[in-house]
């Protein structure tokens, strides 16, 4: 028996993966392999959801997925660990922060957070959380180094992916296949669905960032339905998958902080990426 986790961070295609594995389940299964997709309130007790599997019999191989896996306090991921009759092997996904931090604050602006303050409060924020990741009890840490430290104090093998669009799921399976002894599956697999609606794979424009927070802001304030809201964020995403498809060259809203983050990310993950010998990925205005 094998357990495998797919655990992380935000923002690195972590809902694509989950997704191309959910309509693939029945071949998964073929393979040996049990995906479960973790639920949020699932993180909060883990022990439960493994003492369940336990009981249901351990198949082949167990695949849990959850893109905050990679937060859960070590200590209390190890002891959930435990129920299980194999050792962990963790998977992350390392995505540049000219492309993460951009990408985390347009999510939080059509998610369920319905953030209202500026991209520039949100850098301050985050900046801070990132330099201190020890202090940071809540919220998302993308200081590489430290997610690996909190996922071996609990006993997983980390291996990492280098975030690239283009090849990014083909990487995650082939880790899967590899670690699952499953290189066939790879075969015969249904494409991934299209993203529709408020999907967290589709995503706000730059150009459409202050309009985002004037309808958070309404529905906060009791003056917008959420279900009105929603549609208002289809429409807008439906322009912003427009406005990319016509635009020549980068989007200013990423571009404008690119150098920043550039130089951040040398200063917090550098030693990282080249332990890893990983670079950050050219910049994919898609």
């Amino acid at each position: 028996m094998k357990l495998l986790l797919h655990a992380g961070p935000m923002k690195t295609g972590s809902t694509a993966f989950q997704e191309l594995l959910g309509v693939n389940r029945s071949l998964l299964e073929h393979s040996g392999i049990r995906f479960r997709h973790l639920r949020r309130q699932e993180l909060d007790d883990l022990e439960a959801v493994l003492e369940a599997e336990r009981r249901r019999g351990w198949p082949r191989v167990l695949l849990l997925s959850h893109e905050c896996l990679c937060r859960l306090d070590p200590y209390r991921l190890k002891a959930a660990l435990r129920l299980v009759p194999a050792p962990a092997e963790a998977v992350l996904v390392a995505r540049p922060l000219r492309e993460v931090y951009p990408s985390l604050y347009l999510q939080n602006l059509k998610g369920h957070v319905m953030r209202t303050s500026s991209y520039e409060e949100f850098l301050q924020e985050q900046i801070e959380r990132d330099r201190r990741p020890e202090q940071a009890e809540r919220g998302q840490v993308f200081r590489y180094a430290f997610l690996e430290e909190q996922m071996q104090a609990a006993g997983c093998a980390v291996q990492w992916v280098s975030y690239a669009r283009s090849s990014l799921l083909d990487d995650l399976l082939s880790w899967l296949a590899h670690h699952a002894d499953a290189v066939e599956m790879l075969r015969g697999l249904k494409p991934l669905p299209t993203p529709s609606g408020v999907s967290p794979r589709r995503s706000l424009d730059g150009t459409v960032v202050e309009v985002a927070r004037r309808l958070n802001e309404r529905c906060r304030a009791g003056t917008l339905s959420p279900e009105d809201r929603d549609s208002l964020l289809v429409a807008l995403l439906d322009s912003s998958d427009r406005i990319r498809s016509q635009r020549q060259g980068l989007d200013s809203f990423r571009e404008n902080h690119a150098t920043r983050l550039d130089a951040l990310d040398d200063e917090l993950n550098g030693t990282f990426w080249r332990h890893h010998d990983m670079h950050p990925s050219p910049w994919d205005p898609k």
